[in-house]
């Protein structure tokens, strides 16, 4: 079984986003990574890019208004408490409203959500509109319950 660690460095090396890459939160149920690319990608390739990502990983992709995506933020809000780090509630809405600030700031972002058999994994990128570098790259990947 792929561990939290081989799935964030397969994401981020497809990305080329390794060097320099970090977790934000890492404990036994959770890894969030973030870095960034001096590369870009072609904003119009962002979803065939995120779905590749998907099946490289071999993972289910999910909709992300679906009813199985809000249970999935709240698991991997749980997990996050684990941590250290203090965090709010979680925002069921959150991944549209970060998608929404970010796009107010000139940037344009890309995400999917993808089921994997012990993990479920979430990818976004983004990058300036006129499609100039960096690129940003985090993957959460969460240890699925029960």
């Amino acid at each position: 079984m792929k561990k939290t660690y081989e799935i964030a460095g397969q994401v981020m090396g497809f990305f080329d986003s390794f060097k320099g890459s970090r977790p934000a939160i890492n404990n036994d149920r959770i890894l969030i990574v973030r870095g960034r690319t001096r590369t870009t990608i072609p904003i119009s390739d962002f979803e065939s890019k995120l779905s590749e990502i998907g099946e490289i990983l071999g993972g289910t992709e999910l909709e992300a208004t679906s009813e199985k995506v809000t249970e999935i933020l709240k698991s991997g809000d749980k997990h996050i408490k684990e941590s250290t780090i203090n965090t709010s509630d979680v925002d069921e809405h959150g991944f549209i409203r970060m998608k929404e600030e970010l796009e107010s700031m000139g940037l344009v972002v890309g995400y999917k959500i993808f089921e994997l058999p012990s993990f479920d994994v979430v990818i976004a990128i983004w990058e300036d509109k006129n499609e100039i570098p960096p690129l940003y790259v985090e993957v959460t990947v969460s240890e699925r319950e029960g």
